[in-house]
Formats: C-alpha cells, structure tokens, sequence
C-alpha cells in the first residue's frame, strides 16, 4: 500500500550571504516523508539539520527549491499564512525548551494556542489535555523557572501537542537531560508515533540511533543528506 506523503522536500539549498561571498548550508536536499513516519536527522552541530527543521515549520525560507506540507507549497506562503498553517499543524519541541520562565506551566501551553482563535473554554480544555499526555499536569501551576530540565522538557511537549497538529519536529531534544529524562522523553515520543504522528528528530544523541519506533535514520553531513542507515531508498523523491 502507498503511504500518503506528508512532506516533499525537493532540490532544496540554503545559503547566508557573508560579506562578499556566501555560506552555504544546505545543498540539494530531497527528501520525502510519509504520514506517520518517525525519521531521526542525525548530524554533529553544524550539519544543517536545525536550519532545514525551521524551514519545514515555515520559521525560516530556501534560497531555492520547494517543501511541501500535505501537498502545501508552504515556502511560498505569505508570513501571515504560514505562522496560521504552523499553529495547526507543527508542533516544535526546542533544545533550550524556550519557555516563559516567569509564566506557569499551564500559561506557557496556552500561548501556543493564541493564533488559532479558540474560545477560552476549548483553550482550557486542551492545555489540561496536552498537560495530562505529557504527564506533567501536577506542574500546571508552577512557573516554569522553578521546574526541572525533565519537567520542562515535558511542558515543551505539551506546549508542542496543544493545537493537536500532524507533525512534531523535535530540535536537539534530550540536549538538555540526562540520561533517565532521556529516556522518558522517547517513551512519549513513541506514544506519539503510535498516536499516528508524523515525527522528525535531528540529534547527535547515539539513544536515537536504534529506536524500535524509528522509521528511518537520515544522516546529514555539511549541509548535505547521506543514504539512510535503514537502507531505505526514499530519501531521494
């Protein structure tokens, strides 16, 4: 059976112009991902795997090429747009969790929920939701500043399943964590692949290199994809 792709990336570069010349990022990247998939990017810092993240959420553009989200050519969408299709449809766990250290656990989910125009009664309802999944609901009155790197690592979950969106995109996650909130962090992230979420990791952690989970490894290496270690043949499109 053929899966529905949920992203297409084609001939995608990235450049940053420095001085007179240009620095390079990414080069030529193709890449396609099926609904439902869990794709660990793994590269060292550097690779480029966190400027291709942001630009499949539509924070950042291609200097060339094209992703698609769900057919969506999103790297032409209008700023105004994209952060609406963004709301709805990406959720961003964060390396350094970018949390509001003086708002509280449950304050910090519900911004997320801002630029999709709920009703407050709905906006309470799926923050305690996205509290409970993460597990972290006996923090939802605590500020952010007095919790732990596991506990707000938690409500950067959370944060990131409010809006009930497709795709997760998890940037350096267990960066910050030691090894048992490590681990406690990919017990969720598999809830959410068996939740039928579309995932992709990029890392340098060797936890993420044999996840039972994991659809396929993808390693990128100065700005540039190498064959996946499943030996997978899709990463080309």
């Amino acid at each position: 059976m053929t899966k529905d792709a949920m992203i297409v990336i084609e001939a995608l570069n990235k450049h940053f112009k420095s001085g007179e010349s240009l620095a390079q990022i990414l080069h030529d990247i193709n890449l396609r991902i099926d609904a439902g998939e869990c794709v660990v990017l793994k590269g060292v810092s550097g690779s480029g795997k966190t400027t291709l993240l942001s630009i499949i959420a539509g924070m950042d553009r291609p200097s060339s090429g094209k992703v698609l989200v769900e057919g969506e050519p999103i790297s032409k969408l209008p700023d105004l747009h994209i952060s609406h299709f963004r709301a709805q449809k990406i959720g961003m766990i964060f390396q350094h969790f970018n949390l509001f250290e003086h708002l509280t656990a449950f304050e910090n989910v519900m911004i997320s929920l801002v630029p999709v125009g709920l009703k407050m009664e709905e906006v309470s309802q799926r923050v305690a939701s996205s509290l409970k999944l993460a597990n972290i609901s006996h923090k939802a009155q605590s500020p952010a500043g007095r919790l732990s790197g596991g506990e707000k690592q938690r409500v950067a979950i959370a944060r990131a399943l409010a809006s009930d969106p497709d795709i997760i995109l998890c940037d350096e996650p267990t960066a910050n964590l030691d090894r048992v909130n490590s681990l406690k962090f990919i017990e969720i992230l598999s809830e959410l692949h068996d939740m039928g979420k579309t995932i992709i990791v990029a890392t340098h952690d060797p936890l993420f290199d044999a996840l039972s989970f994991a659809s396929r490894v993808v390693p990128i290496e100065d700005g540039s994809l190498v064959d996946d270690l499943s030996g997978d043949s899709s990463v080309g499109c």
